[in-house]
This record gives C-alpha cells, structure tokens and sequence, in this order.
C-alpha cells in the first residue's frame, strides 16, 4: 500500500513540475513584436492590420504577441518605412508613393493612373513580378515586404473639394493634399499638390491651408470624420484605380523569427489582403450613403476631366521613364502584364 501511495505521489510530482516546466518554456518562446500603422486608432486601415497581426497571434498558438500603435504613436507618421529600417519598429504598412522623393518608381508600385484593376494588380504583384521590384528598389534599406501581405482597396475617391469641378482648368491653382504619380499628375494640370498627414487634413481644410483632397476610399474618409472638411466628392478610378498598401518587417528582426512563425505570420498577412478588399466594397458603399445624408454632394467626375488627367498620365509616364531607367524596367512589366492580361480576357 505504501509502495502504491509512494508511486502515486511521484507521479503528481513528475505531472507537477512537467507543468511547469512547459508553461516556462511557452514564456520564453513568446515574442513580442512591435509595429505601428501608418493612419489613426479607429481607421478602417489601422484596423485591418490590427486585424491581420491577431489573426497571427491566435494561430501561433500564444508564441507571439503584436503590438500594433497608430500613426505616430512611435515614429512620424508618412516615415514608417524609416522607423523599420532602423529598428525603432519591428513591423509595419505603409504606402509605396510615400517614398517618391527616393524612388520614382514607388508611384506605380502603390496605384498606377489609370491602370489595372484590383484583382489584376494583386496577380502582377503577387506572381507577375512586381513584388520582385520592391525587393531590389529596398535592397539598401534593413526591411522585408511580405510578398501578397498588405491591404488591397478599392478605388479610391477622386477628389472631396470645397469647389465645384466642370473643365480641367478649374484645376489652375487648387491646393490639393495628395500624393503618388496622381498628385505628380494633378500638378501638370495646373493643381498645387502637397503631402500631409492624413490626421491634418480636416484642419487643412478648415482653414483653407488646401481647397481639396485625396486620402482613401468612401470609408476611410468617413471614420475620419470628413463629412465636414469638403462639400463635393467627385468619384472616378482614373487616379487611383486601387491602392496597394504593404506590410513589412524588419530585415534583421524577421529572419530571427523561427520557420513556423514567419508562416504563420505570412498566411495572417496574405488573407487580409483579400479581407479587406471584400470588407472595404461593402463599407465604401455604406459611407457614400452617410456621406449623402451628411449632405456633401456626391458627383461623377466630369468626362473632360478624365480624360485631360488620363492624357497628363501618359505624358508623365513617357518623361519620367527617360528620366529613370528603373522606373522605365517597372512600367514596362506593367503594361506588359495589362495588356497580356486583357488580350485573353478583355474588359467589358
């Protein structure tokens, strides 16, 4: 009876401390990761890689905790890619076009004017070569983009305006917040074109810093709240047919992780690629509806208009790739892949 008693206490003991043993060793593998967005807390954008960084965390099983922080909450927002580069941020997205003033390229590689769809642009930059591009324009910076990770939106607004629009030459002049090749574009046509944090253009307006703007979609204009900062929203796909917003990682940081957490991470990140594409249609469509009983009027871009814009973009294009053989290489697999593309399967 005793050797029984005996058997059974050593047993306990051995389940006891292999408890404990394996909660400490579930300690120490848990990584904590910090990362910041490029918009404000509430979002639908800092939302979606809030989004993508829990989907990761609940399939790796309690082996990572990522913190995400909003625009600024670390690093000046718009300088994300600089925040990761150094180490001050593990992880991150951000936008291509924000680095314009580095890389000419970066322009196409967020949203070309006038070019593909979303779902066309996702298989270019997927498998047609294009995250390829990203790769070797970073090469000198201490970051990994993710290939197929990051926020795939609709188009985007054309411009929200506290003037009315008719004819491409109401654009002499006009203070527009903007950014990428469309802001590029917008100059030629006479605009003055300027980059701000997307947190200040409420107040730009307001005080008549700038007489219109682009940020996003429908949805995100309307969780910031500016409902109030512009009385025409004028909408067309020329400009920004799509926007692709990647997630990226710290170089150094991520090849530390283990095998099975950059997986994890990498299908987290891929899917919220296409969630957000789905979730962002159905709430863009439910933000013009606010936007309309908030009273701004909703309004097509006038045709002459679009197409003095189109025309603008293919002569900016035909400069600019003289100007930088890089930029030239991008574009060529651009429009390759386009009109390959729509050769097979044509757009109705």
């Amino acid at each position: 009876m005793k050797r029984k008693s005996w058997f059974l206490a050593l047993v306990v003991c051995l389940m006891f401390v292999a408890l404990i043993a394996s909660e400490a060793a579930a300690q120490q593998k848990a990584i904590t990761l910090t990362g910041q967005s490029r918009m404000p807390a509430g979002n639908v954008f800092y939302e979606s890689l809030l989004r993508a960084c829990k989907r990761a965390e609940a399939a790796s099983g309690g082996r990572l905790v990522m913190k995400v922080n909003p625009e600024g909450a670390i690093y000046p927002a718009t300088k994300e890619l600089d925040g990761v580069h150094r180490g001050v941020l593990d992880f991150a997205d951000t936008c291509y076009m924000y680095y314009k003033d580095r890389w000419r390229a970066a322009g196409i590689l967020t949203a070309k004017p006038g070019g593909m769809s979303p779902m066309e642009t996702m298989a270019w930059m997927f498998e047609g070569g294009g995250q390829g591009f990203v790769d070797e324009m970073t090469k000198d910076y201490n970051v990994k983009f993710i290939n197929g990770a990051g926020q795939m939106a609709p188009p985007e607004i054309f411009l929200t305006t506290n003037k009315p629009l008719e004819k491409p030459e109401d654009f002499k002049g006009l203070r527009i917040r903007s950014a990428g090749d469309g802001a590029a574009i917008m100059d030629r046509m006479g605009a003055a074109c300027s980059l701000m944090p997307v947190g200040e253009v409420f107040e730009a307006m307001h005080r008549g810093v700038i007489d219109a703007y682009e940020v996003a979609s429908p949805a995100v204009n309307w969780t910031m709240g500016l409902q109030e900062a512009g009385k025409y929203i004028y909408l067309s796909p020329v400009r920004h047919p799509y926007e692709w917003n990647p997630f990226f990682f710290n170089k150094k940081k991520w090849e530390e992780l283990p095998d099975d957490l950059k997986n994890v991470i990498e299908a987290a990140w891929r899917e919220e690629a296409f969630t957000y594409y789905a979730k962002a249609i159905q709430a863009d469509l439910k933000a013009l509806d606010n936007f309309r009983n908030a009273g701004v009027e909703i309004l097509p871009l006038p045709k002459a208009i679009e197409e003095a814009f189109l025309k603008e973009a293919d002569a900016y294009y035909a400069e600019e790739s003289k100007k930088d053989p890089f930029l030239a290489k991008v574009l060529e697999s651009y429009d390759n892949f386009k009109e390959t593309f729509r050769a097979v399967w044509p757009r109705p």
